[in-house]
């Protein structure tokens, strides 16, 4: 009895150390990637601009507005008309830090006071180019970058983002007594590769 449960003990010891092994390997692997990632998104500019939107028309019951998509060399790419029931439009990101004073940030979602988070639109139809992220797309970028970039992309669109370390939320949104967003304006999402989301009227 006392020789199985040694064997018992030991073949646990055992499990225990492969499941520690294999988190070891894909900690390190995973921080390889990171540490690509870093090497890769350096050249990036301080400041892009991947949305732009103008207000057509905004009233008690609905906001209707032009989005417009651009890359990380200023090119647009997409632009779509919405209209949303509700009056305080708001924009989902999620940011990922890459190093300690670098960020990148993925547009996820639309939605209003009157159109919950969980059910807004979603953005990554606009500037999904077969898995990449078109708003990441910059001249002179490699395949190594080409690849990390969608590899990140795949995981924040499926929600498996448990290993992507750091990542969180942020959103930048009209609220209605301030009347930010005006009919008629134009206005810039302007991503910091230093961290932090803001919108500002485009005056260009």
């Amino acid at each position: 009895m006392k020789g199985k449960i040694i064997i018992i003990v030991f073949i646990l010891a055992v499990i225990a150390a492969a499941m520690l092994f294999g988190l070891d390997f894909l900690n390190r692997k995973q921080e390889r990637k990171i540490a690509q990632l870093q090497d890769k998104i350096m050249f990036l500019k301080k400041e892009t601009v991947p949305v732009r939107f103008k207000i057509l028309e905004k009233d008690t019951a609905e906001i209707r507005f032009i989005i417009k998509f651009y890359d990380q060399d200023s090119v647009e790419f997409n632009a779509d008309t919405i209209t949303l029931q509700g009056q305080e439009l708001s924009f989902d990101f999620n940011v990922v830090p890459v190093t300690k004073n670098l960020s990148i940030a993925f547009p996820t979602k639309i939605f209003t006071n009157k159109i919950p988070a969980k059910k807004g639109i979603s953005l990554f139809k606009y500037y999904d180019d077969e898995g990449f992220p078109q708003t990441m797309s910059i001249n002179g970028a490699d395949s190594a970058y080409i690849n990390r970039m969608t590899e990140l992309f795949a995981k924040i669109k499926s929600g498996n983002t448990e290993n992507v370390q750091g990542i969180y939320g942020s959103m930048v949104q009209d609220i209605a007594k301030l009347n930010e967003f005006e009919v008629n304006h134009i206005y810039k999402i302007i991503i910091h590769t230093k961290g932090g989301i803001e919108v500002t009227e485009d005056f260009n």
